[in-house]
């Protein structure tokens, strides 16, 4: 079953706005209409679009096309969306699926195919190389040759999108229990070397702490990351990002103390170097990028047992622990190492957690906002 269906019409934005007096339109470029129900639940309906007219060059060859902003019939909608298998209409008046591009037959070859020029198509919006990816990892399918070598050419292109754009698709992939091969073949059409070049780099270089059969611990944790979402666990950005910086930070901290473990006092400015970078690049929240940080720097300490000292007491109550304990425990069941002690550190979360809930221990204070410096400078007094 489809998770959500997207709602297509002729009636333009104004006109849904006189049907529904729960409706509120939304966008600048293209209008689109939120229809807005109890607990939260939102419906978005978008107009039929359609593509321009083609501009032609000297040769007859069609042009790149930047605006995409025509009221159009459902025909012209189909054929301006990214792919055969997703520009396929359910019409809910006689339950029929209605096909103009050939979806159908595709989905039954399992084919990845651009409506249109490939080439095109990707240079229109570069993000959809990644879609192609995701949807073939996803469904098991294979890219059409012609779109495939597209990728190729222009894989570059990426880093022309919006950095919000590519981080959420990427979160989805880690979300959605098929990263391990949605990543492998990023890296297989280059966009891993593109879009994150300093991962890619590791991964080219042997694994000097991991033997097993991925020949990198990357993708291990990839391939139990999958499992443990198939299962319906659920991890938070900072985890699923942790992951993608863990193995950069694990290769500096090699470089660093390849015979043992690093002074600690170091690790934070080794954090900071290497999630900094990317969580500039990447349009990380900020809040998520400190907890990459504090919860990758705690995580080493993890390996340890946990004792009776106060200073081992507190790294639960720290705002990263969560983070942490959530990548000690998939990088332990990648390793089969130290399984054992991600129980005793789920113990001591679950005592602290009660203790918060009974009284024992009072919540953290909530953090107090800098005080408004005077104007006119410290100490000057107002004048009578």
């Amino acid at each position: 079953m489809p998770k959500d269906f997207d709602i297509g019409t002729d009636a333009h934005p104004p006109a849904l706005r006189k049907l529904f007096r729960n409706c509120r339109l939304i966008g600048r470029r293209f209008r689109l209409a939120h229809i807005l129900f109890a607990n939260g639940k939102v419906v978005e309906v978008a107009t039929f679009r359609r593509r321009p007219d083609p501009v032609l060059d000297s040769e007859g060859r069609e042009l790149l096309q930047t605006s995409d902003n025509t009221f159009g019939t459902p025909r012209e909608d189909a054929l301006r969306r990214d792919f055969t298998i997703n520009g396929l209409f359910y019409d809910i008046a006689d339950f029929s699926i209605i096909d103009y591009v050939g979806g159908l037959d595709d989905l039954g070859a399992g084919l990845v195919r651009t409506i249109g020029d490939a080439d095109i198509r990707f240079q229109e919006d570069p993000v959809r190389m990644m879609r192609a990816v995701e949807f073939a990892s996803r469904l098991g399918f294979a890219i059409t040759p012609d779109s495939y070598e597209a990728i190729l050419r222009h894989r570059k292109e990426i880093v022309k999108s919006a950095a919000p754009r590519v981080t959420e698709e990427l979160a989805q992939s880690l979300r959605g229990g098929h990263a391990l091969p949605t990543w492998l073949l990023m890296r297989e059409v280059g966009l891993l070397d593109v879009l994150l070049p300093e991962l890619a780099g590791v991964l080219r270089q042997p694994d000097p702490d991991h033997a097993g059969g991925t020949g990198h611990l990357f993708w291990a944790l990839l391939d139990v990351l999958d499992a443990e979402r198939r299962r319906g666990r659920a991890f938070d950005d900072a985890v699923l990002f942790g992951l993608v910086c863990l193995p950069i930070a694990r290769a500096r901290v090699h470089e660093i103390a390849p015979d043992g473990e690093p002074d600690p006092n170091r690790l934070s400015t080794i954090m900071e170097d290497v999630v900094a970078p990317l969580a500039l690049r990447m349009a990380w929240p900020r809040a998520v990028a400190e907890r990459i940080k504090l919860g990758l720097a705690m995580a080493g300490r993890l390996s340890h047992r946990p004792d009776g000292k106060i200073a081992t007491r507190r790294l639960a109550f720290r705002d990263a622990f969560p983070t942490a304990l959530d990548v000690f425990d998939l990088t332990a069941m990648a390793t089969g190492r130290g399984q054992e002690l991600v129980g005793e550190w789920r113990e001591l979360q679950a005592r602290v957690a009660r203790a918060r809930e009974t009284g024992e221990i009072p919540p953290a204070p909530a953090p107090v906002p800098p005080r408004k410096r005077r104007r006119g400078g410290r100490g000057r007094r107002r004048q009578p």
